[in-house]
């Protein structure tokens, strides 16, 4: 484990998540790949949340503070501060299995031509009741062009977001996962999904992705 200079960073965007964001920072703390540090990207929460994310005391973990500028915009700040060569992105209301580093990481350092590392992933309300399951295939861009193949929580090369600039921070109604991935692929590179259940989705009664 090196903090000053750890192989990933994880991403984790935050918006008046006070009721999940423990849980999922926990989730990242018991992978068993331990080389990384946490960035907590704090888009302009209300101050009960911002009172919960007071009380995450770890050294791993990193907070920023900023206005509500949305979900694209948090992704890159978060991207832009990261000191590992992977970035693992994950929402605040999200989980994963405590293997997915482990896994993930031995993917990207076998395969250059891999840009970023999803999984198939379970879809979960209230007290972790699994309502669905999801099985993307991710893939190259022909893979994406008509269908999203991937969900956003990925362990992705840094230099791949480098590559494409970022999120597009225009895309504030949704699916700038989608098109990041568009651009990503265009570019030669391919999305890895690990065919088993390691991510977990929070389904929640109002959610961007469900509206």
């Amino acid at each position: 484990m090196n903090i000053i200079n750890p192989k990933v960073s994880v991403v984790i965007p935050c918006y008046n998540d006070k009721d999940y964001i423990n849980e999922t920072v926990q989730a990242v703390l018991d992978q068993t790949f331990q080389d990384f540090d946490i960035v907590i990207v704090d888009d302009g929460s209300n101050q009960e949340t911002k009172n919960v994310l007071a009380t995450i005391k770890n050294e791993k973990v990193t907070i920023i503070n900023q206005e509500n500028k949305g979900l694209s915009d948090e992704r890159n700040t978060g991207f832009k501060v990261a000191k590992g060569v992977y970035v693992l992105a994950i929402d605040s209301d999200d989980t994963l299995d405590v293997s997915f580093l482990e896994k993930a990481v031995v993917i990207l350092d076998k395969n250059e031509k891999i840009g970023a590392v999803s999984s198939h992933c379970t879809i979960f309300v209230g007290n972790h009741k699994i309502i669905d399951y999801h099985k993307p295939k991710g893939g190259g861009v022909s893979n994406f062009l008509f269908d999203n193949n991937s969900v956003s929580f990925a362990l992705i090369r840094k230099s791949s977001w480098e590559i494409v600039g970022g999120y597009d921070e225009k895309m504030i109604n949704g699916f700038e996962d989608w098109e990041f991935w568009i651009a990503m692929t265009k570019t030669g590179l391919e999305v890895y999904t690990i065919p088993e259940f390691l991510f977990h989705y929070r389904q929640k009664e109002v959610s961007m992705s469900k509206d």
